[in-house]
């Protein structure tokens, strides 16, 4: 047997680690996407005419969710479920193609000529902070079309989706969870 199990001390493998930190990368952008959806709702009650009814709308269902999508994949991931690994993988995707899209619009120089009603646009730091609550953060890197937002809209999801596509990832979930034997007495005290 191996020393770590027998001695009664903790027991850990490095693809358990890494799952574990996928899990709670996911549990955290699901949660940013909570807070989104929160703050967007809140400022829309507070001035409804200032933001456009239907981007509200439809940013506010898609963040509550990705947020359900992220939570309960990452407890599913997390449980050694297979599909809430593949949960966590969609989710995060979605959220890195749409902030890609915020990027590179900020990056052409690419602007709508609908005049989206939306957040009031701050400096590049208060909409680098913003970008970080989920789905509503990456919606307002591309409105404001910020390149520093788009960029930090992207952090948590690429290593939320490198860490739940990563073969220790998967090979964590294979394995059965390792057993430790039970000592109800200490042998070596008589």
């Amino acid at each position: 047997m191996d020393a770590n199990v027998t001695s009664g001390a903790p027991y850990s493998e490095p693809s358990g680690v890494l799952a574990t930190t996928t899990g709670v990368l996911g549990l955290l952008l699901g949660a940013s996407n909570l807070v989104g959806a929160v703050m967007l709702l809140n400022a829309f009650r507070g001035a409804p005419s200032k933001y456009d009814n239907s981007l509200t709308i439809f940013a506010t269902l898609g963040a509550l969710l990705l947020a359900a999508a992220l939570i309960y994949g990452a407890i599913l991931l997390l449980r050694r479920d297979e599909t809430g690994r593949y949960m966590l993988i969609v989710a995060s995707g979605l959220m890195i193609v749409i902030a890609l899209a915020a990027l590179a619009c900020a990056l052409t120089g690419y602007g709508s000529s609908y005049g989206i009603h939306w957040f009031q646009e701050g400096r590049r730091s208060s909409d680098a902070v913003k970008s970080t609550f989920g789905l509503v953060g990456s919606l307002t890197a591309l409105v404001h079309q910020d390149w520093l937002a788009g960029l930090t809209a992207m952090i948590t999801p690429l290593l939320t989706f490198l860490t739940a596509a990563s073969g220790y990832t998967a090979r964590w979930i294979a394995a059965p969870p390792a057993r430790r034997p039970i000592q109800l007495l200490d042998d070596t005290a008589y």
